[in-house]
Formats: C-alpha cells, sequence, structure tokens
C-alpha cells in the first residue's frame, strides 16, 4: 500500500461528516490576489464563486493537504475604527522539507494571497482581492526523529468581512484541478 494512497485514507477517514467525527479541513487551496480581480468583502458570495470560477488557465494556485490536528486557523473579531475586523491567521507545516517546495514557497514567501480551506461537506474563503492575506513561511528542524520538519506556513491578514461560506465546494469552486499550476501530494 503507498503512503499516498495511505494518507488519503486517513485523510478521508478523518473527516467523515457523523454524529461522532465532525468534519475537519483537509485542504488549503492559495491564490495570489495580485491575479484576482477585485472584490471586496461586500461582494456578494455567488459572485466571488463567479470570479474565482472565471480565473484564466495561467493563473498559480496551491493546493495543499493538511495534516489532521496540525493545522490552526484563528478568525477573530475586534473593533477597528468603531467597525468590527476580523483578524485571520492560518498556519499549517509542509512536509517534507524539500528543495523543490522551498523553491515554490519563495514564490509566494510575503506575497499577498486569498486561501480557502476546504471541509468535506464546505469551504471557507479567508481574504479578498481588496484585503488579502499574507504568506509568510519558515523551516521546522528538530532534534528528535520523530518530529515534523518541514515548513511552517502561516497566512495573515485584517479585514472587515467575515469568512464566506460555501457548501459542495469540489463542485463549485474551481472545479477543474487541471490548470492548477502547483498540487502537492504530501506525505506522512
Amino acid at each position: 500500500m503507498s503512503l499516498l494512497f495511505l494518507k488519503i485514507m486517513i485523510t478521508n477517514l478523518c473527516n467523515l461528516f457523523t454524529d461522532f467525527n465532525l468534519d475537519t479541513f483537509y485542504k488549503i487551496r492559495i491564490i495570489e490576489a495580485s491575479q484576482l480581480p477585485d472584490f471586496n468583502h461586500l461582494t456578494p458570495k455567488t459572485d466571488i464563486l463567479a470570479i474565482i470560477n472565471d480565473l484564466p488557465e495561467t493563473v498559480q494556485a496551491m493546493d495543499v493537504p493538511l495534516l489532521p490536528e496540525k493545522f490552526t486557523v484563528k478568525n477573530d473579531t475586534k473593533l477597528r475604527f468603531g467597525c468590527k475586523a476580523y483578524d485571520t491567521k492560518i498556519s499549517f507545516p509542509l512536509l517534507p522539507m524539500d528543495s523543490n517546495l522551498k523553491t515554490l514557497l519563495e514564490t509566494y514567501n510575503n506575497k499577498l494571497v486569498i486561501a480557502f480551506l476546504y471541509r468535506k461537506t464546505y469551504a471557507h474563503l479567508y481574504g479578498t482581492a481588496a484585503q488579502p492575506l499574507l504568506l509568510t513561511y519558515d523551516e521546522l528542524h528538530a532534534s528528535n526523529p520523530i518530529d515534523l520538519k518541514g515548513f511552517s506556513v502561516q497566512l495573515d491578514g485584517e479585514g472587515y468581512g467575515d469568512a464566506k461560506y460555501y457548501t459542495n465546494p469540489e463542485q463549485q469552486i474551481m472545479p477543474d484541478m487541471g490548470y492548477l499550476a502547483f498540487t502537492l501530494a504530501g506525505t506522512l
């Protein structure tokens, strides 16, 4: 049994929605904001979906499988100039430590992006073209052989709109995976 097949089985098993096992994020899709037409938190979510699905085939996006229980997503509210603002922080490990992954991360490092976080039943959109998230990364080194070694990726930003929710994400949001520039297989 290959590691990729085993990882897919574990991911699918861990993300089934039942009374005993809650639906959790399994993938993040990152798109550089400079490639997007202008939209903000006031744009209706159906219009945002149309914008995302009408992107040209030359758009670069990165799909990253998330390790269960190894990522964090925060979307806290606070008052800013008398208005409610959302402080978004997303972090996750990207494994293994590899020169190709580092080269890929360098192309996105300190760039403004939007992020779709996928669950089996729906997806969340964090960031907009007007108020994107900043992507940064650090190397993960460990002295213990069983600890994670690779990269720690962080997405941080602040905006006025909350996350947009989409149901049936695999059918609705950029369903044609063939044109994504980077689909990462990941390993356990």
